[in-house]
């Protein structure tokens, strides 16, 4: 289990088997369900924790102060001073795994993440099945960047997990690959991309949905990926 310092700010996801994924009989293939998360198929996990919500600007500043690992990604927010309760926005792969491994965490497998977000009844939204367009920061074509993480609290996952739908995109530990069952076939498919989950705020409904995938090089940090971080129970 881990320290109770590592714990603070996390929620608990118990072990046990989930449905990850998505069929068509969720909704119209190539509008809602993409093809690269199909099919569903049960997943066993081991218990784990996983922060409540996505590492705040503050976070990573102390981070970055504490370790002088680099330079604060000004490019994210325009300016060098954003407000600390913003998500951290535009951290590549290994700029991510770094500010976990700091925290004493990681980053979460894919499963990990998916599961964290919609439980185990196969929802589609960390709320549940139905689009809603007041509980998510999502392209709605007003929007200019993220909320303060925790901003919309109907945004909350079957364990207590906020935002795991829109706002920031978050960093997985998984390469890109194609899943159990699965016939289809891409190039990309293999140790070449990481995956992100959980869209952002510029991202379109159906990509928010917590079976959706993103492919990323992992040196690519833009202005819409951020991360948060799990630990082992």
């Amino acid at each position: 289990m881990p320290a109770p310092e590592v714990r603070a700010d996390m929620v608990e996801v118990p072990a046990g088997p989930f449905v990850m994924g998505q069929d068509a009989s969720d909704g119209q293939v190539g509008v809602d369900v993409t093809v690269d998360s199909m099919p569903r198929h049960e997943v066993y996990l081991k218990r784990f924790w996983i922060d409540r919500t996505e590492a705040t600007v503050a976070d990573y500043q102390r981070y970055l102060a504490a370790t002088g690992a680099g330079a604060f990604p000004e490019h994210a927010y325009g300016t060098a001073t954003p407000p600390g309760d913003l998500p951290i926005i535009a951290v590549d792969y290994a700029e991510a795994a770094a500010y976990c491994r700091w925290r004493g965490k990681r980053l979460p497998t894919e499963a990990e993440w998916e599961k964290a977000a919609r439980g185990t009844d196969g929802r589609h939204f960390p709320w549940g099945n139905q689009w809603d367009p007041d509980k998510v920061a999502f392209r709605d074509h007003t929007r200019t960047g993220p909320d303060p993480v925790g901003s919309h609290p109907g945004n909350l996952s079957p364990y207590g997990a906020l935002d795991m739908a829109g706002n920031a995109m978050e960093w997985t530990d998984s390469w890109y690959d194609a899943y159990p069952g699965s016939t289809l076939k891409r190039v990309a498919f293999g140790r070449m991309y990481r995956v992100l989950r959980g869209g952002s705020w510029e991202s379109h409904p159906y990509q928010v949905r917590s079976a959706n995938r993103f492919a990323v090089l992992p040196e690519i940090g833009q202005p819409s990926f951020g991360v948060r971080c799990v630990a082992s129970g």
